[in-house]
C-alpha cells in the first residue's frame, strides 16, 4: 500500500513538473513573439519618421534614433539628427487611437529652423500620395 502511494505520488509530481515545463516554454513562446511584433511595429514607424523628416526638413544628413518610450497616453520614439543629440533633438509622440506615426514631431528649436516651411508640415500620408503621383 505503501509502495502504491509512493509511486502516486512520484507520477502526480512528474506530471506536475512537465506541466510547469510546458507553461514555462508557452509563456517564452509568447513574449518571444510579441516582442517580435513591436520590434516590427517600431520599425515601421522609424522609417515612417525618417520620411516626415527628410522631406519636411533640410540640410538633413543623418537621423539616430535613441530610444522608444511607452506612456499611459501614447508611445513616443526619440532621436536627434545630423549627430547633434543636443540641438537637434525630436520627438516623435504616436497617440492612443492612432496606429501609426504621421505628423506631429516635437523638435528642438534649432532644428525648427531647419524646416523647409514653418507654417506647413506634409503628414507621412501626404508624402506617400505625392511621391505615387509622381511614379
Amino acid at each position: 500500500m505503501a509502495k502504491k502511494k509512493i509511486i502516486i505520488a512520484t507520477g502526480v509530481f512528474i506530471l506536475l513538473l512537465l506541466g510547469g515545463y510546458q507553461i514555462m516554454k508557452y509563456k517564452e513562446t509568447k513574449e518571444y513573439e510579441q516582442q517580435k511584433i513591436e520590434q516590427k511595429f517600431w520599425d515601421e514607424q522609424k522609417v515612417r519618421i525618417e520620411k516626415f523628416i527628410r522631406y519636411n526638413f533640410n540640410d538633413i544628413e543623418s537621423i539616430t534614433f535613441t530610444e522608444t518610450r511607452k506612456t499611459p497616453m501614447s508611445v513616443g520614439i526619440y532621436g536627434y539628427v545630423n549627430g547633434d543629440e543636443k540641438k537637434l533633438y525630436f520627438i516623435a509622440p504616436i497617440y492612443n487611437g492612432e496606429d501609426k506615426f504621421d505628423t506631429g514631431l516635437t523638435t528642438a528649436s534649432k532644428l525648427g529652423e531647419l524646416a523647409k516651411n514653418t507654417s506647413r508640415f506634409f503628414s507621412v500620408t501626404e508624402i506617400e500620395e505625392l511621391e505615387s503621383e509622381q511614379e
